[in-house]
Parts: C-alpha cells; sequence; structure tokens
C-alpha cells in the first residue's frame, strides 16, 4: 500500500511540474514565436535587427505572465502565415479567416481592425464602394475584400509591400489602396504623404487573434487574455492602436456597472408602471390638447402651401409686368431662382403628402430581402457627414460582429436618413449619434443630437396632429417626414417614439423599433 501511495505522489509530482514546465516548453525548448519582418507598427525588425512593435511588447508580456520562455522567429509574411499554419512555429498573429479555422486554432479577438480607403487629395469627388467602379485598388491578399471589390466593378491589385503601395498611390500608380485604419495612419505619418486622405469603409471589421496549431496553447492565451482585458494591459499596450479605430474602449467593470444601473432601472420602471395608473385622469386633458394640435397643424399645413404659390406668382408678375429692357439681367435670374426654389419646396411638400396617403392605402409596402445593417448605416452616417455643420460630430455606436436582418432596405433608408436629416438640421454644435441594436425580435434605432429641442408646445402630443395620420410638425415649417416614418413603422407593427435629451442636457432623441428578422 506504501508503495502504491508513493508512485501516485511521483505521478502527482510529474504532473505537476509538466504543468509548471507550461505547456512543455522550456529553456531548452523555448516557444517559437513567428512574427512578420516588415509589418510596422505592429511587428517588424529595426535597423540593428532587434524585434520592434505592438505585438512584441504584448507578447512578451503575455509569456512571462504564463511564464513560458520563448524566442522570437522573424520572416516574410508569406512564409511566416505558412509556418503557422503547418506548426513550424508555435504561435503567431493574424487576422481571423473563416477559410482558415478548420486549418489552425484561433484566440479570441485582442482586438478588431477596421477598413479605410486612401486616395489622393487631388482626386475628383468622394471615394466609397459605391464610387470606386473601374477604378485600380491596391490592397494586400484578402478574398473577402477582393471578392467585394469584383463585385462593385473595381480592378483589384493585390500587393506584397504595403508601404511601397502608399508611395506608389502618391506616385498615382493607383487610384486608391485599401488597408486597415491604423496602417493608413501610420504610413501617411511615417511617409508624410500630406497629399493623401483617408475615410473609413462600411466593411465588416476584422478580429485580430493569436493563432497557433496547439490548441492547449490557445486556450491558455484565452484565459490570461480575459484577466489582461480586466486589468487594463491590452489597453496599456494597444491603447493608441485601439483609440486610432474610433471607439472607446472601455473596460469589462464599466459594463458590470452598467448592467447594475439597468437592473436598478427596471425596478424603477416597475414603480413607476404603478404610479402611471394613478395618471390616466391627467391623459384624458392631454387628449383634449391632441385636438388643439391638429388645428396648429391645419393652420400651419395652409400657410406653407400659401407661402411658395404667393412667391412665385408675385415674382412671375414682377417679371411679366416689368420691361425687359429696364430690369437687368442678374435681377432677372435672381427673380427666376427664387420662383424655381419656391416651386420646387411646393413640389417637396405636396410629394410628402402624396407620400403619407399611398404609405396608408398600401397593403404591400414591404419588400423584405437580407441586408446588411451595419454597411447601410455605415453608408447612412457617411452620406450625413457630408453635409454636417461645422464643428458637428456624428458618432455611430453598432452592435458588436455587426448585424444582418431581412428588411425593407428602402424603407430603412427613408426612415434612417430622415432622422438624421432632422438631427443634421437642427444641431450646429455637439454630437448627432446613430445607435442601433436587435432588441425583442427586431431591430432598436435611436437618433440623439444636442440640437434645439423639440418645440415646447409639441412636446407631450408631438406624433399626434393628424390623428390617425400621425403628423409632425417642425417649427419652420410644417414637414411630413417624420409623419411619413411614423406611418411606416405603424404599418409595420412597430413603435416610433421622442423625447428631450436629457443626458446632454439638450437637444433632441428619436427612435423607433419595427418587428425584423435578425440573421
Amino acid at each position: 500500500m506504501r508503495q502504491r501511495i508513493l508512485n501516485l505522489l511521483l505521478l502527482l509530482t510529474l504532473a505537476l511540474s509538466a504543468s509548471a514546465d507550461n505547456l512543455g516548453y522550456s529553456k531548452d525548448k523555448p516557444l517559437l514565436f513567428g512574427i512578420d519582418m516588415d509589418y510596422a507598427p505592429m511587428e517588424y525588425i529595426d535597423g540593428k535587427g532587434i524585434p520592434r512593435g505592438f505585438d512584441v511588447e504584448f507578447t512578451r508580456r503575455l509569456m512571462e505572465r504564463m511564464d513560458i520562455p520563448f524566442t522570437f522567429a522573424p520572416n516574410t509574411w508569406a512564409n511566416i502565415a505558412g509556418d503557422v499554419l503547418h506548426g513550424k512555429v508555435d504561435l503567431g498573429m493574424m487576422v481571423y479567416s473563416p477559410y482558415r479555422k478548420d486549418q489552425t486554432n484561433y484566440s479570441r479577438a485582442v482586438f478588431r481592425l477596421y477598413y479605410q480607403i486612401v486616395y489622393s487629395k487631388k482626386s475628383e469627388g468622394r471615394f466609397g464602394l459605391r464610387d470606386v467602379e473601374g477604378k485600380k485598388i491596391a490592397l494586400m491578399k484578402s478574398r473577402p475584400i477582393i471578392d467585394t471589390l469584383t463585385k462593385v466593378g473595381a480592378k483589384a491589385m493585390v500587393v506584397e509591400d504595403l508601404k511601397g503601395a502608399f508611395l506608389d498611390l502618391q506616385k498615382g500608380k493607383y487610384d486608391a489602396l485599401i488597408c486597415f485604419r491604423f496602417q493608413a495612419r501610420y504610413f501617411i505619418g511615417e511617409l508624410e504623404l500630406d497629399d493623401l486622405s483617408s475615410a473609413d469603409l462600411a466593411l465588416t471589421p476584422r478580429e485580430y487573434c493569436y493563432v497557433s496549431h496547439d490548441k492547449k496553447l490557445i486556450d491558455a492565451i484565452n484565459t490570461e487574455l480575459d484577466k489582461m482585458e480586466d486589468e487594463g494591459e491590452i489597453d496599456d499596450v494597444y491603447g493608441n492602436i485601439r483609440a486610432a479605430f474610433g471607439k472607446t474602449v472601455i473596460p469589462r467593470w464599466v459594463w458590470w456597472l452598467l448592467a447594475s444601473v439597468i437592473i436598478v432601472g427596471l425596478v424603477l420602471v416597475i414603480v413607476q408602471e404603478r404610479i402611471a395608473r394613478k395618471m390616466i385622469m391627467k391623459e384624458m386633458d392631454r387628449a383634449k390638447k391632441s385636438e388643439e394640435l391638429k388645428d396648429i397643424f391645419l393652420s400651419n399645413l395652409s400657410h406653407s402651401l400659401r407661402t411658395p404659390l404667393n412667391a412665385i406668382i408675385g415674382f412671375s408678375d414682377l417679371l411679366m409686368s416689368s420691361p425687359t429692357e429696364i430690369m437687368p439681367e442678374d435681377e432677372q435670374k435672381e427673380l427666376l431662382g427664387l420662383i424655381n426654389s419656391n416651386g420646387l419646396q411646393l413640389l417637396h411638400l405636396i410629394n410628402e403628402l402624396l407620400s403619407l396617403s399611398d404609405i396608408e392605402g398600401n397593403n404591400q409596402l414591404f419588400d423584405r430581402t437580407v441586408v446588411d445593417v451595419e454597411q447601410k448605416m455605415a453608408e447612412y452616417a457617411a452620406e450625413t457627414r457630408m453635409q454636417l455643420h461645422e464643428g458637428v460630430l456624428l458618432k455611430v455606436v453598432d452592435p458588436i460582429g455587426g448585424m444582418r436582418a431581412r428588411l425593407d432596405e428602402k424603407l430603412l433608408r427613408v426612415i434612417v436618413m430622415h432622422l438624421l436629416d432632422n438631427a443634421r438640421e437642427y444641431t450646429t454644435e455637439g454630437t448627432i449619434t446613430l445607435t442601433y441594436y436587435a432588441k425583442q425580435d427586431g431591430i432598436f434605432v435611436e437618433v440623439k443630437d444636442t440640437g434645439r429641442g423639440l418645440p415646447e408646445n409639441l412636446k407631450e402630443n408631438i406624433f399626434a396632429l393628424l390623428s390617425d395620420k400621425n403628423t409632425y410638425l417642425q417649427e419652420e415649417t410644417p414637414g411630413l417626414g417624420l409623419s411619413i416614418c411614423k406611418a411606416i413603422i405603424d404599418k409595420d407593427g412597430g413603435q416610433m417614439g421622442a423625447r428631450d435629451n436629457e443626458e446632454d442636457g439638450r437637444g433632441t432623441v428619436v427612435w423607433f423599433w419595427a418587428p425584423v428578422k435578425i440573421i
């Protein structure tokens, strides 16, 4: 019996020593970490032959925490990728690829990489995925990006030397270049390419991970990465890179705090619902006010129809009653321009009324297809940013991992663009925030601004100026855009609302929820 106990203790000792030996790596057999010799600023070899870069520093910290002896194995990227996949080196870092997931093991994402398109400031027009048809676009090899460029009719030019590609772009060899956001910032600054500019692309962000043929090593790294995330060590090394993505890096404890706040908020909501029952009588008084609001709308609608009509008739009378030889040509052009602009204003108002009527009577309004919601929201934001007042910032808060849903893309654009246009028009300073996420078997979208806020006389009944038509009245003109949005949402069985932006102390929040299938 004593001998068996001794043998068992010996086996436990060997097991513990193997564990302490950290997955079999030792000073005599260190872990080989493959790095790209020329992938600045992430990993590269400096002029003295020393490994440098964010990946090098972070991996050094990671291996020290795991007590794993290691050494760097520099090589070209073409060789490093193959060495990692075939197990010739023990560990590397690369972008997650669904095409390689069955060939190797990926860790959890250390952080996410976002795409930008780089182009000459002398280029005419704007650069986005809709604007590159027939153009030469340089990029490092990426099957998803090549497929996307092919679909939009662009000429994908695969390069191996990204630094050289930036210099060739400056010389006019390419029309544009697609890379990650941190690369655009680094090379434009490092090479002093002041004549190049960059813009975000509505492409799914990529995950930057550790990769290894050894699954036990990846599992151990995942455990340690969670600890490093909690302790802020990932931010300590990659903070500047992550900040370059335009995303706020939020520690995990903040999410726990937010979850606690949400729970407390839910309790308060339950209490408020009980109090609300006692306020039913007050709601009856508000119903009377809706009739007054209806009169306001009809009065303003009549005024808005007459205003452009009076201008058109008045200016045309002036032109007809004034001899051509007396009135200067520039004044004639000015009057014609005023007639044209007022005619367009009148046409716009009539079109909105017709659209509202059409939505109310159309029983086959929704043509649902699978839509990349993240891409569409990015496009709407990019289009709106070009028209913002100077100094105003537009932010998009999107779900992690993106979103795809089955919905009517045309109607999504009508609603979201109108909310953004309203916010843009009335916000001359501060921030506009577009937020969207999946909620209760549907999609929730919110546009928050720091503009002038809701009109005081409409706050209590903002969407009920025409009873069942639910028309919204703007301060200067009775635009029917929000009425059309509300009619669409109601037709789809959704909900829509507006409130003061109490979080920022000024401005408006307009939101809607629509039942759609999230994919």
